[in-house]
């Protein structure tokens, strides 16, 4: 059954006079209150537009093995997918690829492997295999080249404790940046930052104190930028956002561009980023039982004086944080964000997917709404993930009713429609 959005609009702000509804004189109060009370009413009630002209959800089924995913669309809009094995699907989101190359830890509480694709069309994995989280995993870099031969492959030495959370950016067929987790005591840990360097890959330095072992973190890379986006969630955690420059000494850039971000109460982590075609970062995050937003723009800095809050009302589990995945257009304009809401057990492991978006580069949202599908959380290991190619987001996520990845999309290329009411109270917070 498909489930149809409220649609945000953006274009509503200079509507809403703040200083007369913030600081309203005695005798218009009564007044001003009312008004905004029947706005407020008839937004609620009148339709934004014939519900045939708003997006829905299209199913797809079953389309790839595994448990734990990455995805990443290329400049052709080839989608390409690595699991247990390596997949592309076209822009319909038809299968054109299946490959025996990919991640050899698809156990129910791995974590995911990683994904890049280059201007050219070249492929590049980052996966595990061989060992145990105690000792370190085997970590091995493969290239798919541009003319679809597997020409690579190249272990990551030496191995670490817990180094099963992986990441990889690429500025170029020749151009790579990696990160592996490094356990230091218990369960807190730092960031390896490694970089091809001719026939190896090499560790460049750690990023310390911004990842703890049960948390993820991710790698993208957009506009000449290399973004690494991570979480420690103790009991009052934080989220790190950082980047460099492919040709600069980009372990020390990193160290000195970590933001910090601290939205909502209780541990947060679990963040992911899309990067869109103006270099511009999309981040999402989980606090406790809540996902928030913020965008960077091309310049790197927060475009948001305070993250949006989006989801709320998640659910319990293990940690309680929010579990989220996003994606954006390529002009940065269209944002789509899921989120898991728990069923309350440790794993949260059978959980309602639910979805919301934004037509105005996420500064207003629509209320979110459920998908009607649930999916296995895997403690946040075993995330969705989202893909944009022009107008059309799709989906990919570990479906409870089959064994395995489903694939779902939407095409987001209505105008937006009035102002949804989470939208509305960002613009009254932030003024």
């Amino acid at each position: 059954m498909m489930h149809l959005p409220d649609q945000p609009a953006p274009g509503r702000k200079s509507n809403r006079p703040v200083t007369t509804v913030v600081e309203p004189a005695p005798l218009l109060r009564r007044p001003v209150l009312w008004w905004c009370s029947l706005f407020i009413l008839l937004a609620l009630l009148l339709p934004a537009r014939p519900l045939s002209a708003r997006p829905g959800w299209r199913f797809h089924g079953l389309v790839a093995q595994g448990g734990q995913i990455d995805a990443q669309s290329g400049a052709d809009g080839t989608i390409h997918l690595v699991s247990s094995r390596y997949y592309q699907f076209d822009r319909q989101g038809r299968l054109l690829l299946d490959e025996p190359v990919g991640d050899g830890r698809q156990g129910a509480m791995d974590f995911p492997p990683a994904l890049a694709v280059d201007a050219e069309g070249g492929v590049h994995l980052l996966t595990r295999h061989d060992g145990s989280w105690s000792s370190g995993l085997a970590l091995r870099y493969r290239r798919r080249s541009a003319a679809g031969t597997w020409d690579r492959d190249m272990a990551l030495e030496p191995r670490a404790p817990r180094n099963y959370v992986v990441g990889i950016g690429v500025a170029g067929p020749d151009r790579l940046f990696m990160l592996s987790g490094r356990q230091v005591a218990n369960v807190w840990g730092n960031i390896v930052l490694w970089q091809q360097e001719g026939g190896s890959v090499l560790p460049e330095g750690e990023l310390t104190d911004i990842w703890r072992v049960d948390t993820d973190a991710r790698m993208r890379a957009g506009n000449d930028r290399i973004f690494l986006v991570s979480g420690r969630c103790d009991g009052d955690g934080s989220v790190y956002f950082t980047h460099c420059r492919p040709d600069s000494d980009c372990i020390t850039e990193m160290r000195a561009n970590l933001r910090v971000h601290r939205g909502g109460s209780g541990r947060r982590g679990m963040p992911d980023i899309a990067i869109d075609g103006l270099g511009q970062g999309h981040l999402t995050y989980g606090a406790d039982q809540e996902v928030y937003y913020n965008r960077y723009d091309a310049s790197q800095r927060p475009v948001f004086a305070r993250d949006r809050k989006i989801f709320s009302d998640l659910g319990t589990w293990h940690l309680s944080i929010g579990l989220s995945a996003v994606a954006a257009s390529a002009d940065g304009s269209r944002v789509l964000a899921v989120a898991l809401r728990s069923d309350g057990s440790k794993e949260a492991g059978n959980s309602e997917l639910l979805w919301s978006w934004s037509a105005d580069g996420g500064a207003t949202w629509s209320t979110p709404r459920s998908m009607g599908v649930r999916t296995d959380g895997g403690e946040g290991r075993r995330r969705p993930r989202l893909v944009a190619v022009d107008s059309t987001f799709f989906l990919f996520y570990a479906d409870r009713e089959a064994r395995g990845i489903s694939m779902a999309s939407i095409d987001l290329e209505q105008d937006s429609g009035p102002p949804a009411i989470n939208g509305a109270l960002h613009l009254l917070l932030d003024g």
